[in-house]
């Protein structure tokens, strides 16, 4: 299952599994995270509904 984590200091969205970043469809970054959502989804892969943010 992916994780979706927000970077607060950029407020870019990256993809997780298992504590390590993943690419979805060569992508390692997103503006939002329902564009992550729907990339990992277009893929038919599993995320999580909880969204991580990290302080800046």
């Amino acid at each position: 299952m992916l994780r979706i984590v927000n970077l607060g200091r950029t407020g870019l969205y990256v993809v997780m599994r298992g504590g390590a970043l993943t690419n979805i469809g060569e992508r390692s970054h997103w503006a939002s995270a329902d564009e992550a959502r729907r990339c990992a989804q277009a893929e038919s892969t599993l995320v999580s509904d909880f969204i991580t943010r990290t302080t800046p």
